[in-house]
């Protein structure tokens, strides 16, 4: 695991908060994410004060990084994360984990009882290694998806651009402190790259 000298904070990417949310009560906009080298698989390489995330071997193989800064158990939480390059399939899972997810194994979010990830390949949703249709407007490269988990309503959706996606997951199971969940991103192919966005209300 290698990672870089910060960048200017002047150019952190900034992207606004969906309408349907700014009025969202108790809503924490997750600005200060970063991923994890200590929860990250090999072959990714994390830079920039650990907000990006690239895939940089040429291996067929899943690998996933999740998020240091996080962990919850309560609360209503939103991020966002660019594609910046979602390779020539899309082959990028975007979710959630939780602290026994092994991101040293080949797996992705959803790929686990206890992780749940939206497929940009396909708009597909995953839980356990099982697929269900969730959307058909793709994500392409330089779109932000913003992602709230709710744990008052037990729920995960996605945003695309500011505009909800839907719900994509409820009833996440949830047992108090005992059940953490962490944001994370799973790659396959090469070149692969994704960042945490700063998200504002206006």
């Amino acid at each position: 695991m290698e990672t870089k000298k910060p960048i200017n904070q002047d150019m952190r990417d900034t992207v606004l908060l969906a309408d349907s949310l700014k009025w969202k009560s108790n809503l924490i906009l997750e600005n200060d994410l970063r991923f994890d080298p200590s929860c990250c698989g090999v072959n990714l390489f994390i830079s920039d004060e650990n907000i990006h995330l690239k895939k940089i071997t040429n291996t067929a193989a899943w690998r996933t990084c999740r998020a240091m800064n996080a962990g919850w158990s309560e609360g209503i939480h939103y991020w966002s994360i660019r594609i910046n390059d979602r390779g020539p399939e899309g082959y990028v899972m975007i979710g959630i984990v939780t602290e026994k997810f092994d991101t040293s194994k080949a797996i992705y979010p959803g790929n686990t009882a206890d992780s749940y990830g939206f497929y940009v390949y396909n708009g597909n949703k995953y839980n356990g290694g099982s697929s269900v249709a969730f959307i058909s407007d793709l994500p392409k490269n330089n779109d932000v998806i913003g992602v709230l988990l709710d744990f008052d309503s037990r729920t995960l959706s996605y945003f695309k651009n500011g505009t909800i996606l839907g719900t994509a997951f409820g009833l996440l199971p949830v047992n108090g402190s005992a059940t953490k969940y962490y944001p994370a991103v799973g790659f396959y192919s090469l070149g692969q790259w994704v960042n945490f966005v700063h998200t504002a209300k206006f």
